[in-house]
C-alpha cells in the first residue's frame, strides 16, 4: 500500500471512530428507527402503598430525529392526547432539552431554562447531572423541577447492552411567588441499546409506579388505531373473537364499553388483586403446555357490569416488541384458564356498574411464567 493511501485509510477509520464515538448513546435513548420514528407503548402499573388493589393504564412515547442533531419525543394518554412534547440533542453522554411543553385540557406549562440556557436531563456518564427548569403558563403558575440523575451500573437485558439510571426529582407547584404545593419521588429506569426506556420504577411517598415497555409500533400503526372513531385504544371486534360464538350481554351499547384505564379507584380487574390472580392461574397451569414460548401473550377482553367476561382476543409479541405467534395450545390452555373466572370485578363510573375494556398479560420466558400484568 502506497503512503497516500495509507494516510487516507488512517483518516477514514479516525472519522468512523470518531462518529461512533459520538454517537453511541444515542442508541441507548432512541429505538431503532425508521425516518418517521419508532412508537413505544408502555403499561403503567401504580401500586398504593398499605392498599392490595392497583391501578393500570398506558401511554405511547414516540422519539424520531427531526435532523442531524435534535430529536423530538411526544408523550401521548391511551385516549391518544397528547401530555407532552420536548426537543432534545445527544452530545458525548449527556441528553440535552432544548424546548419541552407539558399540556392539560385548559392549559399549557413551557419550560423555561436560566438564563435562557438548555438544560441537561439526562446522562450514561459516570458524573451527577443537574436539572433546573421552571414550568410556567401565560398566567401566574409555575412548577419549579429540580432533578439530579446520575448512571448506575451498565448491565445486559437479552443480550443487548443496557444502562440503569437514576433520578431524584423535586416538583414545587407555585401560585404567583407562593409555593403550594411539593412533591418528592426516585426513578430507577433501564435503557437497553437500539430499544430506548425498556422499563422504570417510580417510588413516591405514598405509591409505587412501575413502568414496562410491551410493544414498538410504526407511525403507520400508531395513525391507524389512533383515527378510529369509535375503535378506541381498547376496542374489540366482537366478530372475530376466540368466544364468537358465545353470546356477553351487555348493559350499554357497544359503542358506550369504557375504556380500562376509566374508573379511577373503581377500575375493573380480578377480584383479590394481582396477588389472587397469579394464585388461581399458577393453581391450574400445565407448563407442558407452555412449550418453552417467550415473549408477550395478552389476552384483551371485555368485563360487563355484572362482572362477567367475554369477547376473548390476543396480542402476540417477542421480547424485541416484534409480532410472533405463540402456539395453539399455550394460547388455548392459558385462555381456559382466563375465561374461566366466573366473577370480576367491573368498572363503576359515577357510581354506576359499567361495561369495560380488560386485559391481562402473561410474560413467558423459556416455557415458565415470569410475571402476570396488570
Amino acid at each position: 500500500m502506497n503512503q497516500k493511501l495509507f494516510v487516507l485509510f488512517l483518516c477514514i477509520i479516525s472519522l468512523y471512530s470518531c462518529d461512533k464515538t459520538t454517537n453511541i448513546n444515542e442508541r441507548y435513548f432512541t429505538p431503532s428507527y425508521t425516518k418517521e420514528g419508532i412508537i413505544n407503548k408502555y403499561y403503567n402499573t401504580i401500586h398504593l402503598k398499605n392498599k392490595q388493589n392497583t391501578k393500570t393504564g398506558l401511554d405511547y412515547s414516540w422519539i424520531k430525529k427531526l435532523n442531524d442533531s435534535i430529536y423530538s419525543k411526544e408523550v401521548y394518554n391511551p385516549a391518544f392526547k397528547i401530555q407532552s412534547s420536548k426537543e432534545f440533542m445527544i452530545q458525548g453522554s449527556e441528553v440535552i432539552e432544548t424546548s419541552y411543553k407539558r399540556f392539560y385540557s385548559r392549559d399549557t406549562l413551557t419550560a423555561v431554562y436560566p438564563d435562557n440556557v438548555s438544560a441537561t436531563y439526562m446522562t450514561f456518564g459516570k458524573d451527577s447531572v443537574y436539572y433546573d427548569v421552571k414550568l410556567k403558563n401565560k398566567d401566574s403558575i409555575h412548577i419549579l423541577v429540580r432533578q439530579s440523575t446520575k448512571m448506575i451500573k451498565d448491565t445486559i437485558v437479552d443480550n443487548k447492552q443496557a444502562k440503569i439510571i437514576e433520578q431524584v426529582t423535586t416538583n414545587t407547584v407555585f401560585f404567583g411567588k407562593t409555593p403550594r404545593d411539593t412533591t418528592m419521588y426516585q426513578v430507577r429506569s433501564v435503557y437497553v441499546e437500539d430499544i430506548g426506556l425498556w422499563q422504570s420504577t417510580l417510588t413516591a411517598d405514598s405509591y409505587i409506579r412501575k413502568k414496562i415497555l410491551v410493544e414498538q409500533l410504526l407511525p403507520e400503526q400508531f395513525d391507524k388505531i389512533s383515527k378510529h372513531n369509535i375503535k378506541r385504544v381498547g376496542y374489540i371486534d366482537f366478530d372475530n373473537t376466540i368466544d364468537k360464538d358465545n353470546e356477553l350481554d351487555l348493559c350499554t351499547s357497544h359503542e358506550f364499553i369504557a375504556d380500562y384505564y376509566n374508573g379511577g379507584n373503581d377500575r375493573a380487574g380480578f377480584i383479590g388483586g394481582k396477588g389472587n390472580l397469579k394464585k388461581l392461574v399458577l393453581s391450574k397451569l400445565n407448563t407442558s403446555k407452555l412449550n418453552n414460548e417467550s415473549g408477550y401473550l395478552t389476552f384483551r377482553f371485555v368485563i360487563n357490569c355484572k362482572g362477567q367476561a367475554g369477547k376473548f382476543v390476543t396480542n402476540q409479541a417477542d421480547f424485541k416488541y416484534n409480532e410472533k405467534q405463540f402456539s395453539e395450545e399455550t394460547i388455548m390452555h392459558l385462555y381456559d384458564i382466563i375465561s374461566g373466572v366466573k366473577h370480576w370485578r367491573p368498572v363503576i363510573i359515577r357510581n354506576t356498574k359499567r361495561d369495560s375494556y380488560f386485559y391481562v398479560t402473561f410474560i413467558l420466558k423459556n416455557g415458565a411464567i415470569q410475571d402476570i400484568l396488570p
